[in-house]
């Protein structure tokens, strides 16, 4: 009967341990965060129909990100602008001055794009999954 008492113990600590394991949470910084380099930004004016020019290139660093503790490698500057048929510029994506953060500005006519009177936005050039399953849907698409 002893036996059967040390063996139900160790069976119950054991469930016991890896039930408080299994509940553990995880934080965001858990999850799979990588630049998509303002693609779906660019797309977008491709896709329209305009035509995109590379006027400084993109330079991408190794940048640190304390919110979510981890190095992601991230465009820090590079510019691109859009152009209709005739010319007439219609847009640009700004990746910045240099500096290590998730942030683009898309810069539009106003004129052409009367819904978004605002003619800026900034953007981030990041994607964030939550397990690989998430990110292979992703690119899936």
């Amino acid at each position: 009967m002893n036996k059967f008492n040390n063996l139900f113990t160790f069976f119950f600590i054991f469930i016991t341990i890896l039930f408080f394991a299994s509940c553990e949470k995880h934080d965001d910084h858990d999850h799979d965060i990588v630049s998509n380099d303002g693609l779906e930004a660019r797309l977008a004016y491709v896709g329209e129909g305009y035509n995109e020019v590379e006027v400084v290139p993109v330079v991408k660093s190794v940048c640190y990100f304390t919110e979510w503790d981890k190095e992601i490698e991230t465009p820090i500057s590079g510019l691109f602008e859009y152009y209709d048929a005739e010319g007439n510029w219609v847009a640009s994506i700004d990746f910045g001055d240099g500096t290590c953060d998730e942030w683009a500005t898309k810069t539009w006519d106003v004129n052409l794009f009367p819904d978004y009177p605002s003619g800026s936005e900034d953007f981030s050039v990041f994607d964030y999954y939550k397990d690989k399953k998430d990110k292979k849907d992703k690119k899936d698409k």
